[in-house]
């Protein structure tokens, strides 16, 4: 018996040499295009080596990959973070080759990462010149960072939002036209989890052209479902759930973070977990989209009976562990050996890879 491991950083990830390689064939021969293919490799190669050269190379292939690429390749001038958190740091792996200059970020802690300088704002003013690129890199205040660079006699056209970046690429994340056939389960209910602030329920609506279409929409984070409640309570056809999927039925921690919170068990609120096996019971559904930061497996797990007997079309966002790449699509076809398989890229940097599962009887 060979006795070779791979070993990943998540205790679940241990794994027989053999039993890996047989089960990454096993999905590669179920994804149906090349594009996704090319997603697959790349991200699994991301999992394996935490090359970031990989995420890389399918921003390229993206239309927002190839824009923020050409600005950063165009640059004659240093070009500048704001923002030394996660998404900034996470620019210089991906662009490594780019002519950086440094961050700016006067709430950080350090005063260099990677060889390069972390300045308060007033700092910075002593390096800017006119055509010195300034990419803000932060999710939230975006306005307020923005008028606070352009009082600063930043020229509003040296600054660039990554988020506008992820926005191009994100149009038609959790539903793929080009290749799903949405209107073949347009009759059956749609499952919204991790519903947010609802606009996928209401795009879904919009897409099949009704609705009138039943909704069964999930929200843990207390302020997200208040959101959701003033976005989708006018409609009689949306069912709304603050309660968290899971594969057991008990109370978990949610850790709350506006579009990035997340069930842990550090988190010191309380949320209600269900199985949606036990929600949906015999109700008849066509899609079930599903983002919920890391917590897909074992949504997937609570959800087996509704996906092994009623096939339906899944949208799953596959990015949050670095075994979701193998492990989702592992564990559907467990539950349906039918399923075949798309993956699409929706953001500027490493988030937001969308699995696609269609029963190919369809």
């Amino acid at each position: 018996m060979i006795n070779e491991r791979l070993c990943f950083p998540y205790k679940d990830d241990r794994k027989m040499l053999p039993e890996f390689v047989n089960s990454i064939i096993q999905i590669y021969n179920k994804i149906v295009d090349e594009e996704s293919k090319d997603i697959f490799i790349n991200r699994l190669l991301f999992s394996i080596t935490g090359n970031h050269k990989y995420i890389t190379n399918i921003l390229l292939q993206t239309n927002g990959g190839k824009r923020i690429s050409k600005l950063f390749d165009e640059s004659e001038r240093p070009i500048y973070i704001y923002g030394a958190g996660i998404r900034g740091k996470r620019l210089i792996e991906l662009f490594p080759n780019s002519n950086w200059g440094g961050y700016i970020d006067a709430n950080s802690s350090l005063t260099s990462y990677q060889g390069l300088k972390v300045l308060t704002l007033e700092q910075f003013m002593s390096y800017y010149v006119p055509g010195t690129i300034v990419v803000i890199s932060n999710m939230a205040e975006i306005q307020k960072i923005l008028d606070c660079l352009i009082k600063c006699n930043i020229k509003p056209e040296d600054i660039y939002i990554l988020n506008n970046f992820d926005e191009e690429n994100a149009k038609n994340i959790y539903f793929l036209p080009d290749c799903i056939d949405i209107e073949k389960k347009k009759e059956k209910g749609f499952v919204d989890i991790g519903c947010y602030d609802g606009k996928d329920s209401l795009g879904y609506m919009e897409r099949i052209n009704n609705s009138n279409v039943k909704i069964y929409a999930f929200e843990p984070d207390i302020n997200n479902y208040r959101v959701c409640k003033r976005n989708l309570g006018k409609y009689h056809n949306i069912e709304l759930f603050n309660l968290a999927l899971s594969d057991v039925e008990n109370e978990i921690g949610i850790m709350e973070a506006g579009e990035m919170s997340c069930l842990s068990e550090s988190g010191v609120l309380k949320v209600k977990a269900q199985l949606l096996d036990n929600i949906i019971q015999d109700k008849q559904i066509g899609y079930i989209k599903m983002d919920v930061e890391g917590y897909e497996k074992n949504v997937i797990k609570g959800a087996k009976k509704v996906i092994s007997s009623q096939q339906p079309i899944m949208a799953v966002s596959i990015y949050h562990k670095k075994s979701d790449i193998w492990e989702i699509p592992e564990l559907l076809l467990q539950y349906n050996e039918h399923y075949c398989f798309y993956l699409r890229h929706y953001s500027a940097s490493n988030g937001d890879t969308v699995l696609y599962a269609v029963d190919d009887r369809m």
